[in-house]
């Protein structure tokens, strides 16, 4: 279990402050967020109940691109040209269009946190009121709060919806000691009836779990079963929900990146690319209201559209993120630094078609900037 760095007690200080733009959520969406706004001369805060880097709810796998993409290659520990697949019936192996690597949760958080610029602050959130964020160190105001705190979507309007009647997967994995060379994946209903199990190899140690697409289906058992029939120790548990359908990504001014956007593949249940490309896009969008280019109510409404994905087109070019200015998407060209304008339809379409949007990332082609 990863151990507790976070004050507590009489360390943990009353916290009563304003602050240009607050980021709720230290992980891999609302660092990618801090990390567009380093030079927008904002006094960005970002608060999180854990330090830093401290508590991983990942099997932290990603296309190898993206680590590049971002300066964040030091964190890489191994790379898989090949996916190999497990059925009752037959084992495949499939050359991948592009590689996947493993990374260092803490070590790839440190990393990105370096590249912003903000203060930071160990801080559970509790809710909100308007403008006012309320944590169990005091409370803290900000006329741009975005919420990145996974899949509770702590600040949302309304009463959260708690599994297993929300729309989440459950995931658990075990991190035993040891080495590997394949990224494997086992569809298999003696596992799981609906969902899969893998084992990602990590350097010193194996990322072994399993994940349901039905969030009634318990999966420790199946879990610590993988393991002994890999002959792996059952030690190290890790485990957290996932989003599996879209939800939008700004109401009642607030900004939600990530899980508590639904902002994850829902067939792979990757979210940890999405969460990169969709906070760099959030992140953008509050540069732009910083700068006084964009009003707030703008960047909302672009935020529900672009970000979510409702009623938007995939736009051209394999830089992410898009970003959108009043009704206009712009786009890295894909065949140089020019941009790509694409107009944007005068009403939101369906929900389901960010999903297609969601399934039709490109890799990024060089340094995102």
């Amino acid at each position: 279990m990863p151990q507790r760095a976070t004050k507590r007690g009489q360390e943990r200080t009353p916290l009563d402050r304003d602050c240009d733009v607050l980021i709720c959520g230290a992980s891999f969406g609302g660092l990618a967020v801090a990390r567009e706004l380093a030079s927008a001369g904002a006094e960005v805060l970002v608060v999180d109940r854990y330090e830093i880097g401290e508590r991983q709810t990942s099997a932290c796998g990603i296309p190898t691109d993206w680590l590049y993409a971002l300066d964040l290659q030091d964190s890489l520990q191994q790379t898989f040209a090949q996916l190999v697949i497990h059925t009752p019936h037959a084992t495949a192996r499939f050359d991948l269009p592009w590689t996947f690597s493993t990374f260092d949760y803490r070590a790839l958080c440190g990393l990105l946190a370096d590249q912003g610029s903000f203060e930071f602050e160990t801080a559970t959130v509790n809710g909100r009121t308007g403008h006012t964020v309320h944590t169990d160190r005091g409370d803290i105001r900000s006329q741009l709060i975005v919420d990145a705190l996974g899949w509770r979507r702590v600040l949302g309007s309304g009463e959260p919806i708690q599994p297993p009647d929300a729309f989440l997967s459950r995931g658990l994995e075990v991190h035993p000691l040891g080495s590997g060379q394949e990224l494997e994946v086992w569809i298999d209903r003696s596992y799981v009836p609906a969902g899969y199990a893998w084992s990602f190899p990590a350097e010193n140690e194996v990322r072994v779990g399993v994940g349901s697409f039905e969030p009634r289906f318990h999966v420790k058992e199946p879990t610590v079963r993988l393991a002994s029939d890999l002959d792996r120790d059952a030690i190290r548990y890790q485990g957290n929900w996932i989003p599996h359908r879209i939800r939008r990504a700004a109401e009642d001014g607030v900004f939600f990146v990530g899980d508590s956007a639904g902002h994850c593949l829902p067939l792979t249940a990757e979210g940890i690319r999405t969460a990169f490309y969709f906070g760099l896009a959030a992140g953008r969008e509050l540069k732009n209201v910083i700068s006084e280019r964009l009003t707030a109510q703008h960047a909302e409404g672009d935020a529900a559209q672009a970000v979510c994905g409702l009623g938007v087109r995939p736009l051209s070019g394999d830089r992410p993120p898009a970003v959108r200015r009043r009704g206009v998407a712009i786009a890295r060209s894909r065949r140089g630094s020019g941009l790509a304008r694409s107009r944007t339809p005068a009403s939101p379409g369906p929900v389901e078609e960010s999903a297609v949007w969601l399934g039709k990332f490109r890799q990024p082609s060089g340094p995102i900037r």
